[in-house]
């Protein structure tokens, strides 16, 4: 079978992000790219979706042997390159550090270089939880996103009481949401998950922004207005590879 002209042979791993369960939470591919490695981001693509899951991260080798836990990452949904992603951050974070030493901190604590900035994190090894400290860049959009035009991928949502638009936010230039809060929690049952997208000219991002968006559907559970925190629950979908059945954005 015949391979791209700059197709490596790399090792790669897939994951399950956000669970402990196998074959619960985000699946996540990682393709770990080899020193010298010159594969390029039209290959990236195409691997991208032969895995067809929502992301693929491309793991290039430290930046510099001085500084071994300091690696750059390209993400890639099956359509386009993302600047940022929650789980797949996560994902890398854990998969670098989990089974290695812990007697090393260094081992314990990196930073990936993705198109979004610097991401500095921290792998808990006793507890097996990665954090990170996230780039935010976030931008609430002039335009919002009219009801119809969320009832008219969403055919279910007909008899809701919507707002008459909901805000377009992006949390770093690049990765774009349209925030709908529905009426009720048991309202997120009745989302079609193999529905049309929003209609696209019904998104208008400010100049400059134009870049991925998908639909966070969300609804409130509980407010606390003395310590100002909301419980909510949420799902977020993109035609293009479904469901996310959990999301770090």
């Amino acid at each position: 079978m015949a391979s791209p002209p700059d197709c490596d042979i790399v090792r790669f791993v897939t994951l399950d992000v956000f669970t402990r369960e196998r074959f619960k939470g985000n699946p996540l591919g990682i393709v770990d790219l080899p020193l010298g490695s010159d594969l390029g981001q039209e290959s990236k693509q195409r691997i991208a979706r032969e895995f067809n899951l929502s992301e693929t991260v491309f793991l290039h080798p430290a930046l510099t042997e001085s500084e071994p836990f300091n690696r750059r990452c390209d993400i890639f949904t099956v359509a386009e390159e993302l600047p940022f992603a929650g789980h797949p951050t996560i994902g890398t974070l854990v998969y670098l550090c989990q089974g290695r030493s812990t007697v090393d901190s260094a081992l314990q604590s990196l930073t990936l270089q993705m198109k979004a900035g610097s991401i500095h994190a921290h792998y808990d090894p006793k507890i097996g939880i990665a954090k990170a400290s996230i780039p935010h860049n976030v931008r609430i959009h002039q335009s919002p996103v009219p009801s119809k035009s969320i009832t008219d991928a969403q055919p279910t949502f007909g008899a809701l009481q919507l707002r008459e638009s909901s805000p377009l936010v992006s949390i770093v230039r690049g990765m774009t949401f349209v925030l709908i809060n529905l009426p009720q929690v048991p309202d997120l049952a009745n989302l079609a998950t193999n529905g049309p997208a929003i209609d696209p000219n019904a998104i208008q991002p400010d100049a400059g922004w134009e870049a991925f968006t998908a639909p966070y559907y969300y609804a409130i559970v509980s407010e606390d207005e003395a310590t100002r925190r909301l419980r909510i629950r949420s799902r977020m979908m993109e035609p293009s590879f479904g469901e996310d059945p959990a999301t770090g954005e």
